[in-house]
């Protein structure tokens, strides 16, 4: 499970093992949104700096970016990252997929994932 807040928004997103995704108002202290995003696990949550749209990427390698405000689909990124063994060395067994992710002030996307590459893509706002 993962989680991200989103402070000028005041809620909590997080990422489960069945590719659930949960966003909590804190304020309210209740859920919000429930969906299942993605067909794997969760493995990784960023908000960007404008709090505008969050970014979740899992286990098989794929990226999805929402907006907050809209209910349209998710814009997914196709050059996500590969579900290899990379670093199935690692104390814990085989990562998969997405590791992490991160989105800078310029809006620029930087992933990391199992496959060993590290992708930088802009975000269009």
């Amino acid at each position: 499970m993962v989680c991200e807040y989103s402070p000028s928004r005041q809620v909590l997103i997080t990422g489960g093992n069945k590719g659930d995704i949960c966003i909590f108002d804190i304020r309210q202290r209740k859920l919000q949104h429930f969906f299942n995003g993605h067909g794997s696990a969760v493995r990784s949550i960023c908000i960007t700096p404008n709090e505008e749209l969050y970014i979740t990427g899992s286990a098989d390698g794929e990226i999805k970016s929402w907006s907050f405000t809209s209910t349209h689909d998710p814009h997914v990124f196709t050059d996500g990252h590969k579900s290899t063994k990379f670093f199935s060395n690692l104390p814990g067994g085989s990562v998969k997929g997405v590791m992490k992710l991160q989105v800078d002030a310029t809006n620029h996307l930087v992933s990391c994932g199992a496959d060993g590459e590290v992708k930088i893509r802009r975000l269009v706002l």
